[in-house]
């Protein structure tokens, strides 16, 4: 206590003596004593600094929530466009919600879960029999752990989860399947001795455990351009927005083998992304107690990469987009 309030008394009087403008002008013995009371002054206020960064906003509990809204021109998953019929016209949009809670541990990684739904609204047309807009709903609990925790040469993150797919509008075994997963996650930035990650490599696998028994593989690269590193840190608006192109690879294993002339394995898709971020929370000075808030926007052209997967119009090259907006804390 004793300690404290000499800490406070000497910013109180530096506070003072600036405001003041060091007008006070006594005799030399006074002179002498405000001389020393400022550089108590002076010595509090450089302690205060580190005290002040200390005292910084921590969270309560390792707990993490996400809140994430999406409105799509079409939905395409591996390929498929699940989100057009014939004679569409102009699109039909889609939207997609999703929330995440996640808590992290110091030994032994982080638990998760998240469910994610999608709604289109040409639904009916789509499926005559459909009795409103939403078209699947899907579960996911997850695990992952950073692996360079146990050997700092390994800079991988390792996530492994199960998802369970609910399609409302479907019937019969075809209503739900699930799928179990598991991703790698390369920290390339010790490869290139850089700050930031470069191509941020990412592998997953997904093997479907009940309707189709195939698998689909994943590579993906990306890498973000932060407007503010490369010289725009100045410039308004911009100075808070990150461009993001990527690339993902999707293999198919026995996935879309639904007939013997798409039956085998083979590279399926080539996805060419492109996101544009917007970060709310720094452009408005948002504390960081009240979570992040971030406007984003997208366009991705989806190319099929083998032959027997356009014959009889079952997959097509499709370019579509969207703009979102999530939360998280």
């Amino acid at each position: 206590m004793r300690r404290g309030g000499k800490w406070f008394l000497g910013v109180l009087t530096g506070v003072v003596l600036w405001m003041t403008g060091g007008l006070v002008t006594a005799g030399e013995g006074n002179n002498a004593w405000l001389a020393s009371m400022q550089a108590e002054a002076d010595k509090a206020l450089a302690q205060a600094a580190p005290r002040q960064a200390e005292a910084g906003w921590k969270k309560p509990l390792p707990l993490s929530l996400g809140l994430d809204y999406t409105m799509v021109s079409d939905y395409v998953w591996r390929g498929l466009n699940f989100s057009e019929y014939a004679g569409e016209g102009r699109e039909k949009l889609n939207h997609q919600a999703s929330l995440t809670v996640s808590w992290e541990t110091e030994r032994f990684g982080t638990f998760g879960a998240n469910v994610w739904f999608e709604f289109y609204q040409g639904q009916s047309a789509l499926d005559a029999n459909s009795n409103c807009c939403l078209q699947e709903v899907d579960y996911t609990l997850n695990w992952s752990y950073d692996l360079s925790k146990l050997n700092g040469k390994i800079p991988l993150t390792f996530e492994t989860g199960w998802i369970l797919y609910q399609f409302p509008q479907a019937s019969g075994d075809g209503k739900t399947t699930n799928e179990w997963y598991f991703s790698l996650a390369l920290d390339d930035s010790k490869l290139f001795s850089t700050e930031n990650a470069v191509l941020n490599p990412t592998f997953r696998y997904y093997l479907d455990c009940d309707d189709v028994r195939g698998s689909w593989l994943e590579l993906a690269f990306s890498h973000d351009f932060a407007m503010k590193e490369l010289g725009l840190k100045d410039a308004p608006i911009l100075k808070d927005m990150t461009l993001t192109p990527s690339l993902t690879l999707g293999w198919d294993h026995r996935f879309h083998s639904s007939d013997e002339i798409r039956k085998g394995d083979r590279l399926a898709t080539v996805v060419y992304g492109l996101q544009l971020s917007y970060d709310l929370s720094s452009a408005l000075n948002i504390p960081e107690q009240y979570g992040s808030l971030a406007l984003s926007g997208f366009l991705n052209y989806s190319q099929v990469a083998s032959d027997a997967l356009r014959k009889g119009d079952y997959m097509n090259d499709e370019f579509y987009g969207g703009a979102g907006v999530s939360w998280s804390w």
